[in-house]
């Protein structure tokens, strides 16, 4: 097992994720690694994604390593204090998990339970300069934030923190991405990215992409998508071809909407 970032030396990478797991169910989660392990060098593990309770991502990469895949796990700063984060990270380490992804978090308002409370005891650069003394640490950023000082100063913040990688929100247009991508290296941020690149394949999935927060996909993209849901699929297969291709783009992660690895199955099929 190894780290994302000895794994981006060896050439570009494709990491997925497995849905989120609203019941402890061992069964179906070694039926979704059992399908993808071959296909993809990582898989990421959400922690409570869009304010939600869900099973421990540190719980399901523990299992993702008994059955020979490599997790990537989200820590996000919205539920935890700092002791609690320092805990769950050298906790981690001792199993062996060796990535993760250093989050802010999704706002507790999007939450269906939103009399919980925020914690955000740490700020995410805080985070990272604390996971970065055991872990390959990504870091995320947001194409759709612009190229505004404020944001450059924001990323090189996160990569002095430690982050050895940035991990992009969806992209749905390759000319804009590469565009802020330039704008990104003559920065002097020239660490490696992995591209989020979201893989619809059902109405549900289409109405789901429409409801997340901070995700903006055109709207000629979504109208399509409601029209013919399975066109998600050649056009997440498409993007990544063309992302894959840009200097400095070291991977992209195919990121399901749903809990059927299947149509992240067929893009990278498609990617080989």
């Amino acid at each position: 097992m190894r780290g994302v970032a000895e794994a981006v030396g060896d050439g570009r990478v494709l990491t997925t994720s497995l849905g989120t797991l609203p019941r402890p169910d061992a069964t179906e989660l070694r039926r979704r690694l059992h399908l993808i392990r071959d296909a993809f060098a990582f898989v990421k593990f959400a922690d409570n994604p869009r304010a939600r309770a869900r099973v421990s991502p540190w719980a399901a990469a523990t299992l993702a390593l008994s059955e020979g895949v490599e997790p990537i796990v989200h820590v996000g700063c919205r539920d935890r204090n700092r002791l609690a984060l320092q805990a769950d990270l050298l906790g981690g380490r001792l199993l062996d998990i060796r990535n993760v992804l250093c989050l802010r978090g999704d706002e507790i308002e999007v939450s269906d339970q939103p009399e919980a409370r925020a914690v955000q005891d740490l700020h995410v650069v805080d985070l990272i300069s604390v996971a970065a003394e055991h872990f390959c640490v990504i870091a995320a950023c947001d194409p759709r934030a612009g190229t505004g000082d404020a944001h450059l100063t924001r990323l090189r913040a996160k990569v002095a923190a430690g982050a050895q990688l940035l991990e992009t929100q969806p992209v749905f247009e390759l000319d804009r991405f590469a565009r802020w991508l330039r704008w990104l290296r003559e920065g002097g941020i020239d660490i490696p990215l992995l591209v989020d690149v979201s893989v619809v394949a059902t109405s549900a999935d289409v109405e789901l992409l429409e409801r997340i927060p901070f995700v903006a996909a055109p709207t000629g993209l979504t109208a399509r998508l409601r029209r013919v849901p399975s066109a998600g699929v050649e056009v997440a297969a498409e993007l990544a071809a063309g992302l894959l291709e840009l200097d400095g783009v070291a991977g992209c992660h195919l990121d399901l909407l749903g809990g059927d690895p299947t149509p992240a199955l067929t893009v990278a099929e498609r990617l080989k």
